[in-house]
C-alpha cells in the first residue's frame, strides 16, 4: 500500500510521545501519592520510585545518574506499568494468552541472565527500557512482551481503517485544523481540501489501509485525529500530516494476502501496543505532572516540553471531558 501511513514501526522501546496531565476530581481514587490514576486503579509514586531505586543500583545506570537522566527511568517505569495494567484488561477481553512454548523458549534464553556492565555501549533509548524491565523482573517482561506479540498476531491482517489525510507545513495550523476536524467530523473533507488548497497540495480523502499493519497502527475511536510529523510518514520531509480516522474494522479472519512469517518478529510488540490505544483513550487516565504527559500516538509518557515531537491525537468531541 502506498500511503503516508506506510511507515517503519520502530521498536516500542525507542519511541518517544503525549497528552494528559493530572487534573482535579471530586470523586474516585485519591491523587495523594498517585503517579497514575487509570479509571479506578492507582499506580503509586512509591511503586514507581521503588523501580527507580532498583535501577540506580545497576552499574549500567551509573552514567544515567551522572548525566542527570534518571527522569528518563521514572517516565519509562510509569509507561511500562500503565501498559502492563491495560494489557491485562485488553488481553482478557480478547481471550489472548501467553504462548507457553514461546515462554519456555524465552525463559531458556533469558535475556537478563547476562549483566550489563557499567561501560555498556547500549544506546540510552534501549538501555532505559531494559533497565526498568530488569527491575520489574523476567516474569513481568515475558508477560508483557508475549501478550503484546499475541495481540499483534491476532490483529495484523484483520484490522483495517478508512481515513482522510492532508499535509500541513506549519505546526500551529496543523493543530488548529485537527481541532476543527475533531469538533466537526462531518465537515472534515471540506476543511482538509481548503487547507490543502492553501498549501498548494492535494488531500487524500476516504482512503483505506486494507488489512495491513497500517490498520493496526490507526487503532483509535472513530473521528480521532492524528497529527504526525511528516518525517514519520512514507513521504518524509518537513511539516505535519493531519489524519482523520473515519472508521476502523476488525475482520473475522485474516486476509490471505498477509503472511505473518514475513513480518519482523521484533516489531510485533510495538504493533501489539497500538491495539491498546482505543481502550486507553476510553479511560480517565491521569498522570502526575512530575513525570510528564501521555502520548496517545505511541502510548508512552514524555516530558511536557517534548509533547509534540512524536505527534499526538485529538480525541473525538464526544470523548472529551
Amino acid at each position: 500500500m502506498t500511503s503516508v501511513l506506510s511507515r517503519v514501526v520502530a521498536p516500542f522501546a525507542a519511541v518517544a510521545v503525549l497528552v494528559a496531565t493530572l487534573s482535579a476530581c471530586g470523586t474516585g481514587p485519591s491523587q495523594v501519592n498517585s503517579a497514575v490514576i487509570l479509571g479506578d486503579h492507582v499506580i503509586s509514586v512509591d511503586e514507581v520510585q521503588s523501580l527507580v531505586d532498583k535501577v540506580v543500583k545497576e552499574p549500567a545506570a551509573r552514567s544515567l545518574a551522572q548525566q542527570h537522566k534518571l527522569d528518563l527511568v521514572a517516565r519509562e517505569a510509569v509507561s511500562q506499568l500503565i501498559v502492563h495494567d491495560v494489557l491485562g484488561v485488553v488481553a482478557k477481553r480478547e481471550g489472548v494468552k501467553v504462548d507457553q512454548d514461546l515462554l519456555s523458549d524465552l525463559r531458556s534464553q533469558n535475556p537478563f541472565d547476562q549483566k550489563l556492565s557499567a561501560d555498556s555501549s547500549v544506546p540510552t533509548e534501549q538501555l532505559v527500557p531494559e533497565l526498568v524491565y530488569r527491575a520489574r523482573g523476567f516474569d513481568a517482561y515475558a508477560n508483557d512482551q508475549l501478550l503484546l506479540d499475541a495481540l499483534a498476531r491476532a490483529h495484523i491482517g484483520r484490522d483495517s481503517a478508512s481515513y482522510s489525510l492532508v499535509s500541513i507545513e506549519n505546526g500551529d495550523e496543523a493543530r488548529d485544523l485537527a481541532e476543527k476536524v475533531a469538533a466537526n467530523p462531518g465537515d472534515a473533507a471540506s476543511l482538509m481540501r481548503a487547507a490543502a488548497a492553501k498549501a498548494g497540495a492535494e488531500p487524500q480523502i476516504n482512503q483505506d489501509t486494507g488489512q495491513t499493519p497500517d490498520g493496526v497502527y490507526l487503532s483509535a475511536p472513530d473521528n480521532s485525529v492524528f497529527v504526525l510529523p511528516a518525517s514519520q510518514g512514507a513521504s518524509g520531509g518537513s511539516g505535519f500530516q493531519v489524519v482523520q480516522v473515519l472508521s476502523t474494522k476488525t475482520a473475522a479472519t485474516m486476509s490471505p494476502d498477509i503472511d505473518l512469517s514475513q513480518v519482523d518478529g521484533s516489531q510485533l510488540p510495538a504493533l501489539g501496543r497500538y491495539v491498546l490505544r482505543p481502550y486507553v483513550m476510553g479511560q480517565d487516565l491521569r498522570i502526575s505532572p512530575r513525570y510528564g504527559v501521555w502520548n496517545d500516538v505511541t502510548l508512552t509518557v514524555v516530558p511536557k516540553n517534548e509533547a509534540d515531537v512524536s505527534g499526538f491525537v485529538v480525541r473525538p468531541t464526544s470523548d472529551k471531558s
